[in-house]
């Protein structure tokens, strides 16, 4: 018993290592630029008043304290430079398949830790929802390198108990619960029922309204095709469903490549059309470059 709590502290702590080694090569000031410039004109916190001068904002003006005075007055704001930035963090079943180093859960963990550390170190909030076809976690945000790297070990050495997937419901969780602007950052492979697509569409498309939201969808090779071994039996690792495939026949393997084509446009439509930006990363790429590029491309768009 002591030696699997040792391997499992060793595991812990190397991951952890790898997230901290990781977020050096990520640039604070692309990270920060790329969430804070989303927000520019609407996180801004009043400063102070001051006269009027020609080429001011009339918007600006503060009537009552023109008023009061029998001068014109502008309100005066100041960008607000604390965000809260939230990761929403796919733990189902589906996340345990990796044709690289790592499986898709384990690349979104990863990502994850290494954002939030990024997040941290620009004095942001950090909060986190993990979950499967139930919130099986979810950590309030706050600020403090003591309070991330909770959520960075909370990331590293959970173990789920559920096994599907229900994105929407945790989308709707943060939602009701969320009361001020937020970045949210959603790690999932998007894999999921139509009942809960439907349910998921509409919890984006809300979300995305009041907030900065970032999908980060993790792919892999499995995903997409299936070696030529004949006939294979094959379980869903969610729901249980067992199912055959003749992989050595071209007719369906033409038609499970199509499945999958019509199921990648689906999920990038949905994003699309709630009007999130979108990262694709595969088990069998290095991540941190196309992360890297992705909010430095954020920082520069307004």
């Amino acid at each position: 018993m002591k030696a699997a709590a040792s391997s499992v502290h060793t595991r812990i702590s190397r991951n952890v290592r790898r997230i901290e080694i990781a977020t050096r090569r990520l640039s604070t000031d692309a990270f920060h630029g790329g969430v804070q410039s989303r927000f520019r004109g609407r996180g801004m916190d009043f400063d102070e008043l001051r006269e009027y001068e020609p080429g001011d904002d009339v918007r600006a003006i503060d009537w009552n304290a023109s008023a009061r005075t029998g001068r014109t007055f502008v309100k005066k704001y100041r960008e607000e430079r604390q965000l809260t930035v939230i990761f929403v963090v796919d733990m189902s079943a589906s996340g345990a398949l990796g044709a690289g180093d790592a499986t898709k859960r384990e690349q979104s963990v990863e990502i994850a830790g290494v954002l939030a550390l990024a997040a941290q170190r620009s004095d942001h909030r950090v909060g986190l929802v993990m979950f499967t076809d139930f919130v099986e976690k979810l950590v309030p945000p706050a600020r403090g390198r003591g309070h991330v790297g909770r959520v960075v070990h909370d990331l590293v050495a959970f173990e789920p108990k559920g096994r599907g997937t229900n994105l929407g419901l945790a989308l709707k969780t943060l939602r009701e619960r969320l009361h001020r602007r937020a970045v949210i950052v959603v790690l999932s492979d998007f894999l999921m029922g139509a009942n809960d697509t439907t349910e998921t569409r509409t919890e984006l498309t809300l979300l995305a309204r009041r907030h900065d939201v970032v999908c980060i969808r993790t792919g892999d090779r499995h995903d997409r095709e299936l070696p030529s071994v004949g006939l294979l039996t094959l379980e869903d690792v969610e729901t249980g469903e067992v199912v055959e495939l003749d992989t050595g026949s071209a007719r369906q393997r033409a038609a499970l490549k199509e499945a999958v084509r019509e199921t990648e446009n689906r999920i990038r439509a949905m994003i699309r059309a709630a009007r999130a930006d979108l990262l694709e990363v595969d088990t069998l790429i290095p991540y941190l470059g196309p992360l890297i590029g992705f909010f430095k491309a954020r920082g520069v768009r307004t």
